[in-house]
């Protein structure tokens, strides 16, 4: 069995081919609106700029990035606003992972500052920051 220590590194994940990825995406999208959601009235992806992205990965001893499903309460225009107001949404957040597998946090709660950008998140959902 693999070491975990060895499981962390730059080259985790697989290249799919865009059939696949479609298919994937599309099976997402079905399944929500089996569930009755309607279409254009979930969250299916977030778009994240590359300077944002690349300031996670170039953090000390950082081998990659962890995707996070989260929620955030938004109001009708994806403003933050809140506990318990708005709406409750699928988000993500984006950390930078180390090589043993730990999230890169300087968790900095009861402190002054309140770190550098830990994590990434708030990206333009779509549908309504899709291509068209």
């Amino acid at each position: 069995m693999t070491d975990r220590k060895d499981r962390f590194h730059g080259d985790v994940g697989s290249f799919i081919t865009s059939h696949d990825a479609r298919a994937r995406t599309t099976r997402f999208k079905k399944r929500k609106e089996e569930q009755g959601y309607k279409p254009g009235s979930f969250t299916q992806a977030e778009f994240f700029g590359s300077n944002r992205i690349n300031h996670l990965l170039g953090r000390k001893d950082c081998v990659g990035i962890r995707i996070y499903y989260g929620k955030r309460h938004e109001d009708a225009d994806e403003n933050p606003v809140g506990e318990g107001e708005g709406e409750l949404k699928s988000r993500m957040v984006i950390v930078g992972v180390r090589a043993d597998g730990s999230d890169i946090f300087d968790d900095a709660t009861g402190l002054k500052d309140s770190g550098d950008g830990d994590a990434l998140g708030d990206g333009w959902s779509c549908p309504r920051m899709c291509q068209p």
